[in-house]
């Protein structure tokens, strides 16, 4: 990876500087004519150079021939000009400088555009390569380095480079020129001042970088603490369970502290001596000032110098400064970047990555494995140069199942681990069908080989997307860059035709959005039998479950779960599900549901109509005012609060007894006794706005199932009854649909698929009711035809960052699903499933064993390293490991005596 970063900048980006320096050229003769004609507006209207008699005129715009005096010894003249007066001239020069300063603007507005298009696009381009680079770190490599310094590199520290990409050649260039033409000005004014102002700007690019010296090396600790501050926050936060547990977190405050306090005194240092180097540049283009007003002054009082042309060289005086400071700073923003670009690329650069030849995309399906492994006196040694593998040598056919069984040091998950790719050897070889591993590409053993061990790791997003990922790729990808950096050239615009030859890297397209659009037919019916094989489709089923149908469902989709509404609702006389849900009936109270619930009866779409909302709604307000509802609900919250503090008022706040009660929280209760004391001896009529709001939210949120303070007989749930059936014909009248009214004859498409099912509320008194109707339920799906539809829409569960979301026993087998969808030729199996039961655990393992045979031939090849001891008739052969070694193999009564002492 290239080290110089000009040189790096110059290697994917010279066509565009050269067009920068073109422009820069260009612009220049306008920036000279934007200083040259001050003068010429001094002199000539204003001072009335030339014009001698009112009458006087002088030519403009007139076009001598350039060296015409030298060539041909006369002066010729191309065109003669305007003849224009002295006010005329005024205006027409005035414009003149106008168009030219306009003309400047437009230069430097194409130009810092441009640049800074470029300077994104190689930003683009860097990050992509490191990104690059990670992707084909040895396996040991990505597993030391610490996720959060790579990504801190990759979307941090190279962000200033971004700026300067654009300014790399374009600003010397640009402010050079600038410098030079303002400098060539002066002389041309009074060669005194081209002088003076030439050793000042010397002096200038003499001193300052000497005294920057210091400023990038403190610029460098401080890139080199922030990165350590973002590795050590990272390993806090991932290893946030050991700090709780441990008890640590004082520890590592003081830790952050400490490297905060460096960063301090380090960015102080560094303010201290900027400011030091900006006085001492700012005093530099003062004097140079002071000179120019001086002796300027002096030349103009002495006759030696006219005004026009002292005023034209403050001018460009004024204009100066701005160029070689910008080249100084420039210098300085070089140096530092340079420094931030070695930081950035140095691990990446030193790390030796595999050759982009095995990460190389296909255009089609990778081959299937014909043989298999063979393995010849391998060995392989750890982090710490000891031999874990010692002298192994075997053949692994793919048509074999294969247990590599060993204890904890005998090697046999480190031969798993080889196989697949996660280890190097230290020596010996290894093939697959006769090649050599090291070199067969990653689509061959991604798409043909499957991999699972314990490990848990997944990244965020949905069950469907962390599924999707193990399928062949089939979007663009970008180029795979070589050694040298090249296979990703760029272009500054998008729109610009990119050459075959030039490998532009294009825009990915390879986000989780992107390939995550779950194919249909044989592969969908794959992923349903692995899911029954390891147990994990009910738990999917029962996200599925709990989400909710799109809105543009299938017709034949919402029947299924209304014909499985209909037979639920038929079944609850049976034993399994008897009285563990009360069903909705629109002419019913629900006794386990809210007050409130119980008045909207159906799910809120506008955030007013919600339990929350309804204390403050004025349309039911007003609907229960009218019907003398409304002082009931206000006396039944209060008789709530009464009761609380009854109950509860006495207990300390970490009383177990509060805990587990179910009552309110501390907090809710203190604002119930304020409320009391505030609403005693009151009516509703005399309470605020605030306190009638939070005796009716006590109200709307009161269950008669579950609180059991019996403030709700039957006459006032008649009541309840009668005003649901009016707020629904008003909401009917407006055409209002605030709220989608639970309907027994209608799919309701704001609850999940459960709740649509039920059309009810599962009673929460009754102990193991939930698993019992969960269970009843997944039946009747299953005979509705709808579950395998259901099971779909589970797999748009958030699994969470790292899978969070998911048990330890559900992240296991989703990692042996996705290995097993790809229909690999071989499947490795490395002490997987740790997290589960052993009988649980041995029966998945037979299923996936027998999974690989079709009419009595295996057509998948099992590679297993076993947690438990037993079930070896599964197997075709068993291969008995002990110290890295291999000590035994064999079909399993070969070796059974051998198996049997090691279980004992």
């Amino acid at each position: 990876m290239q080290r110089n970063l000009l040189r790096y900048i110059w290697d994917h980006s010279r066509k565009q500087q050269v067009w920068i320096f073109v422009v820069v050229l260009v612009s220049m003769p306008v920036y000279f004519q934007m200083l040259q004609l001050p003068k010429l507006i001094v002199n000539g209207p204003i001072q009335g150079d030339g014009f001698d008699s009112p009458q006087a005129t002088q030519p403009f715009l007139s076009i001598d021939l350039p060296f015409a005096d030298t060539l041909f010894g006369q002066t010729i003249n191309l065109f003669g000009g305007l003849q224009l007066d002295r006010q005329q001239m005024l205006i027409a020069l005035a414009l003149g400088f106008l168009v030219a300063v306009a003309l400047n603007g437009w230069f430097k507005l194409y130009i810092n555009t441009y640049k800074g298009k470029l300077g994104e696009k190689l930003l683009r381009r860097l990050r992509y390569e490191l990104f690059d680079r990670v992707l084909r770190y040895p396996i040991a490599k990505a597993r030391s380095v610490k996720p959060s310094e790579i990504t801190s590199v990759i979307k941090d520290e190279v962000e200033p480079l971004g700026q300067f990409f654009g300014d790399a050649f374009s600003a010397p260039v640009f402010l050079g020129a600038q410098a030079l033409t303002g400098l060539t000005f002066l002389f041309l004014q009074n060669t005194m001042f081209g002088v003076i102002t030439l050793v000042i700007v010397l002096f200038q690019a003499w001193i300052i970088p000497r005294l920057r010296r210091r400023l990038l090396e403190l610029g460098r600790q401080r890139q080199q603490t922030a990165r350590k501050l973002s590795g050590r926050i990272g390993e806090f936060v991932q290893g946030m369970d050991d700090v709780h547990l441990h008890g640590t977190s004082n520890r590592a405050r003081s830790n952050i502290w400490q490297m905060l306090r460096r960063i301090v005194v380090i960015r102080f240092e560094l303010y201290q001596r900027k400011f030091q180097v900006k006085f001492l540049n700012n005093f530099l283009i003062q004097f140079l000032a002071f000179i120019f007003y001086l002796l300027g002054g002096y030349l103009v009082i002495t006759g030696r110098m006219d005004l026009g042309a002292l005023v034209a060289s403050i001018a460009a005086y004024k204009d100066l400064p701005s160029p070689i400071k910008g080249i100084i700073d420039w210098d300085q923003q070089r140096l530092l970047n340079q420094i931030r670009y070695e930081q950035a690329v140095e691990d990446f650069a030193n790390t030796p990555i595999m050759p982009g030849a095995r990460q190389e995309p296909g255009d089609k399906p990778a081959d299937p494995i014909r043989d298999g492994f063979e393995l010849d006196h391998v060995t392989v040694l750890d982090s710490q140069e000891q031999p874990v593998i010692q002298d192994f040598t075997n053949s692994i056919s793919r048509n074999e199942a294969l247990a590599i069984v060993g204890n904890a040091d005998s090697g046999a998950e480190y031969v798993a681990e080889v196989l697949a790719r996660l280890l190097v050897t230290s020596s010996g070889h290894i093939t697959l069908d006769g090649e050599d591993l090291r070199s067969v590409p990653e689509r061959q053993t991604g798409q043909r080989i499957g991999y699972a061990d314990s490990n848990i790791f997944f990244a965020g997003g949905s069950l469907r997307s962390a599924l999707a990922e193990t399928l062949p790729f089939t979007g663009d990808a970008p180029p795979i860059l070589g050694e040298d950096g090249s296979g990703a050239a760029f272009s500054p615009y998008e729109n610009e035709p990119i050459s075959a030859k030039a490998g532009e890297v294009k825009d990915p397209s390879f986000g989780a959005e992107v390939n995550v659009e779950w194919p249909t037919g044989e592969i969908a019916d794959r992923l349903l039998s692995i899911m029954h094989s390891v147990d994990l489709y009910e738990d999917v089923l029962e996200y599925g479950l709990l989400r909710r149908l799109e809105a543009n469902a299938d017709e034949t989709v919402i029947s299924g779960i209304m014909e499985a509404r209909r037979q639920f609702a038929d079944n609850q006389s049976g034993e399994s599900s008897r009285g563990a849900v009360e069903l909705f009936d629109p002419e019913k109270y629900s006794h386990q549901l809210t007050i409130g619930e119980n008045l909207i009866f159906g799910t809120s779409v506008d955030e007013s109509f919600s339990q929350e909302g309804l204390p403050a709604n004025r349309m039911v307000r007003k609907l229960l005012n009218e019907m003398g509802l409304l002082s009931r609900l206000f006396d039944i919250g209060l008789e709530i609060a009464r009761n609380n503090v009854e109950l509860f008022g006495d207990l300390a706040e970490d009383s177990t007894l509060l805990q587990r009660s179910g009552g309110p929280s501390p907090e809710r209760l203190q604002e119930m006794k304020l409320a009391l004391e505030k609403l005693s001896g009151k009516k509703m009529s005399d309470a605020s706005e605030a306190d009638l709001e939070a005796m009716l939210d006590l109200a709307f949120d009161y269950c008669e199932a579950q609180t059991r303070f019996g403030l709700v007989d039957q006459q006032l749930q008649d009541q309840f009854l009668a005003a649901r059936k009016t707020l629904r014909e008003e909401l009917d009248k407006q055409e209002n649909d605030a709220v989608a009214f639970h309907d027994p004859d209608r799919f309701n498409p704001s609850l999940s698929v459960l709740d649509n099912i039920l059309f009810g509320r599962i009673d929460s008194r009754r102990i193991g009711a939930r698993e019992r109707v969960l269970k009843s339920i997944k039946t009747l799906l299953e005979s509705c035809g709808v579950a395998d539809t259901v099971f779909h829409v589970g797999l748009s569960f958030d699994i969470g960052n790292g899978g969070r979301n998911l048990s330890s026993n559900q992240a296991q087998k989703l990692k042996l699903v996705r290995a097993l969808l790809k229909q690999p030729d071989i499947v490795i199996l490395n002490r997987a499933l740790s997290a589960l039961e052993a009988g649980e655990r041995m029966r998945i393992v037979h299923t996936i064993v027998e999974m690989g045979k079709q009419d009595g031939t295996r057509n998948m090849g099992v590679i297993c390293v076993p947690l438990d001891n037993g079930g070896w008739d599964d197997f075709d052969r068993i291969l008995l490991m002990e110290h890295g070694r291999i000590v035994s193999q064999g079909a399993p009564e070969k070796v059974s005596e051998r198996l049997e002492a090691m279980a004992n």
